[in-house]
Parts: structure tokens; sequence; C-alpha cells
């Protein structure tokens, strides 16, 4: 009963987050924010970025094909008369990297957190498991939340570039700029700069508030050490509880 109970909470706790991610995701792709420089920073991946390292993995690229989907709309209503819109309407060059965002981030996040998250819980007289090592965990968990986070903008970047020196170099823009490699290396290269370093800081400590408020599941770690009260050590997996 219990199981079921917190089962449905969890479901509830998960759509709920997922409304406000969407949200915001919305909010961002229609209202880019600028900052100083010229340069507008692409807050619209951010609430990828934290699903990727918070929830599953059908979460995730259930909020990156809405992403790129609300992306690509906006480049045909509200941002049709930018410079670059004739580019950024092409799929490939809108959608498909911002898909790739999620994948990349998730299946990093979850491969190192299964290789370096190994946690030591003590066993009490009355059977209770209690996480002895959980600064460790939780320390750990923030550099891999930043470093995943980090390959998700350098796929982003990576397959934008590529996708749009494919498809347009050479193509002259309406500003009178040639596609190059040149340009793409200037004009993506600065946005890159300040995208991998502002959301490797920004989205570490929201994933551990979240996890602190019990809105995100606690991460995906791999064998765990079971310290019982007569002092035994014990290693179990812990996604399925079989003795190693």
């Amino acid at each position: 009963m219990n199981n079921a109970v917190n089962s449905q909470t969890r479901r509830s706790k998960n759509l709920a987050v997922m409304a406000l991610m969407l949200a915001l995701t919305i909010f961002f792709c229609f209202q880019p924010i600028p900052i100083p420089g010229g340069v507008t920073l692409a807050f619209m991946i951010l609430p990828l970025l934290i699903v990727a390292q918070g929830y599953d993995f059908k979460m995730t690229i259930s909020l990156a094909v809405l992403m790129a989907s609300i992306n690509q709309i906006a480049w045909y209503t509200t941002k049709a008369a930018g410079v670059m819109a004739a580019i950024w309407q092409n799929p490939l060059v809108c959608m498909v990297p911002r898909i790739l965002i999620g994948v990349a981030s998730y299946f990093m996040g979850y491969g190192l957190r299964k290789l370096f998250l190994r946690p030591k819980y003590r066993v009490d007289g009355n059977g209770e498991k209690r996480l002895e090592n959980a600064t460790e965990i939780y320390a750990k968990d923030g550099l891999i939340s930043a470093a995943s986070t980090a390959v998700g903008v350098v796929v982003n970047t990576l397959f934008c570039g590529i996708f749009t020196l494919l498809l347009y170099n050479g193509r002259v823009l309406s500003s009178g700029t040639a596609i190059s490699v040149e340009y793409i290396l200037t004009w993506f290269g600065i946005n890159f700069v300040i995208e991998i370093i502002a959301f490797t800081v920004i989205v570490p400590p929201i994933i551990l508030a979240l996890r602190k408020a019990r809105l995100v599941p606690q991460p995906t770690m791999g064998k765990e050490t079971i310290l019982t009260a007569a002092g035994d050590t014990q290693l179990f997996d812990e996604k399925d509880g079989m003795q190693l």
C-alpha cells in the first residue's frame, strides 16, 4: 500500500515539475534574455539540463522534443524577422541539436553516477538504513551535474555549427555577412563560452535544492556498502538489491 502511495506521489511531483519546466521553456523560447555585450544566452535549454540531471530518460526526452518543437515554432513566428531566421527554421539546425542535449546530458550523468557514486549505509538494530557518506555523495553528484551539463552545451553548440556549415556554408545573410567557418566559430564561440560557464554554475545547486526538497529523486548510484550493527560489511547492487 505504501509503495503504491509513494509511486503516486512521485508521479504527481514529476508531473508538477514537468509542467513548470515546460512553462519556463516556452517563456525563454519566445522571450530571449539578452546579457551585456549583445549576446543572448540560450536560457531555453536550462529547464532541459535540469530535468536531464534530476529525472529519468522518459521525462528528459519528452521535454527535449517539446523544447525543440517550441523553439522551431518561435523561429517561424516571433523570431521570423531575425537575420538568422532562414537558417534556424531548418529542423536539422534548430531541432536535432536541442534533442541531443537531453540525450547526451542524461546518459553522461547516468553513467558517471553509476560509476562514481558508491553509497555507504549503516543498518541499526531496527533494520533502518542511514546513508553514512551523504556529504560525499552530494558533492560528487554536484560535480557530475556540472560535467554532464557541460557535455549537453557542447553537443548543442557542436551540432548547430556542423549542420549550419554543411547546409549553408557560403550563403550570404540579409546583413551581408557570409556563412563561413570563421563566422561560425566567432558567432557560436562567444555564446558557447558564456553558456558553458553559466549553466555549469547554475544547474548543480538547483539539482541539490530540488533533491533536498524531495522534488527530485535521489541520484541513481552504483554498488552500495551495507554496514550492519555488528560491523559487518556487505556489497549490494543498488538497482536490484542482489548481494554481490
